[in-house]
């Protein structure tokens, strides 16, 4: 297949690795790369410490017309050979920018970091915003966004609040108010530079908008955030199904919350339509088992390496019987060491050699019952989301008093 092909077809996740691969071969790329196919990434060989990720490159390559594709994957090189770092902070302070990620990428990290065996400490150069995000420092060149870490803010001599003001004024230097109606009632941020989700740091820029309410703010991506009223319960309910699509079709996804402000900051907003509470749950739920997913195959891979034996457990979502919302459960068997992820439902499984599959059918019980009865569900381990270590089954007596539930 000629690189023609590449760019007049949808590829697999190899071809586009060949091509990236190529690509950054014919960019001058220092050093050489190999294809990581169980992560889909392109790792430096000679044990560099170089990861690029292919994921979000990938999408974005799929969804762009053909004209537009070998643009999207130039960008995607450009992006990924970022200039060094300015020296000094003074150098750097009128390209820095606050930025928003969802929580999981600091379990990326640390994980990352545990999987290479790496003996310094992991430092992740961020500050809680909330539940489910971090608010990060990145530094803005013309062809790439990087994140911050904390080494690099110790090697300019500043704290993270020196660099996050500086950042914050960036911003607002920056910021005009641009908004677009989406639906009625529902607005959406037309910026177009990476920095939408950002913009939920100015509480100013919300109030001028005189919505009819106070400001209500979701941020499901980078790339997105939207503004309804906390008095229109329907264009929230819009905005719970958008964010949806947004995190399901773009990726790089943030926060499944919703915010108002308080005091001049963003804090979790509780909306009091019981349905617009309902949609709302769903879409927490539907991001946990997202990060649950990422979190286990990187728990996988790091305990391979390091020779722990253990099961990490799936959180997965099934829809009710009666065809309503999303319940999410996991599976703990008997004699097996497992991490257990904060489900609804827990299966309990327990061997019976005298059965054809040789497992007995397992007891869905629920998730505050079974944590009423075992101790180890009262802590969880390091890392987000939340994960619990299971060494020791329910005795029978427990296993029996457990109600039974169903899906």
């Amino acid at each position: 297949m000629g690189l023609l092909d590449f760019f007049t077809s949808k590829p697999t996740e190899e071809k586009f690795a060949r091509l990236a691969l190529k690509a950054f071969a014919d960019s001058g790329h220092a050093g050489p790369l190999s294809y990581d196919a169980s992560e889909f990434r392109l790792v430096g060989d000679s044990g560099s410490a170089e990861i690029y990720n292919l994921h979000n490159a990938y999408r974005d390559y799929c969804e762009a017309g053909r004209k537009r594709r070998p643009d999207v994957l130039v960008h995607y090189i450009r992006s990924m050979q970022a200039p060094a770092m300015p020296a000094t902070f003074a150098e750097a302070r009128a390209g820095l920018r606050p930025v928003l990620r969802g929580r999981s990428i600091l379990e990326y990290m640390r994980l990352t970091q545990a999987g290479l065996r790496e003996t310094q400490p992991f430092k992740e150069g961020s500050a809680p915003f909330s539940a489910d995000s971090v608010l990060m420092l990145a530094y803005d060149s013309p062809h790439s966004i990087q994140t911050l870490s904390q080494t690099a803010l110790t090697d300019w001599g500043v704290s993270f609040d020196v660099a996050l003001s500086a950042a914050l004024d960036n911003l607002r230097d920056m910021t005009v108010a641009n908004f677009v109606q989406v639906a009625p009632g529902l607005l959406l941020a037309a910026w177009d530079d990476s920095y939408e989700a950002s913009r939920i740091l100015l509480a100013d820029l919300f109030f001028r908008l005189e919505v009819g309410g106070d400001p209500v703010v979701m941020i499901p991506t980078r790339n997105r955030l939207l503004v309804a009223s906390s008095n229109d319960s329907m264009a929230q309910l819009t905005m719970l199904a958008l964010s949806r699509s947004f995190a399901s079709d773009e990726g790089r996804s943030i926060s499944a919350l919703m915010y108002r402000f308080e005091q001049g900051k963003a804090v979790e907003y509780l909306p009091a339509d019981e349905e617009v509470q309902a949609q709302l749950a769903q879409l927490k739920k539907i991001y946990l088992a997202d990060d649950y997913a990422s979190q286990k195959q990187l728990l996988d891979k790091a305990n391979q390496q390091n020779e722990v034996d253990i099961f990490v457990a799936t959180c997965q979502l099934v829809q009710k019987k009666d065809g309503g919302y999303l319940v999410s459960y996991g599976v703990w068997t008997e004699g097996v060491d497992t991490l257990l992820p904060e489900v609804d439902l827990v299966a309990l499984v327990r061997p019976d050699d005298g059965r054809e599959h040789g497992v007995g059918a397992p007891k869905l019980v629920a998730w505050d019952d079974l944590r009423a009865s075992i101790q180890e569900l009262a802590h969880s381990v390091e890392g987000y989301p939340a994960r619990y270590r299971l060494r020791n089954f329910p005795s029978q007596d427990q296993f029996d008093a457990l109600t039974a539930r169903d899906f």
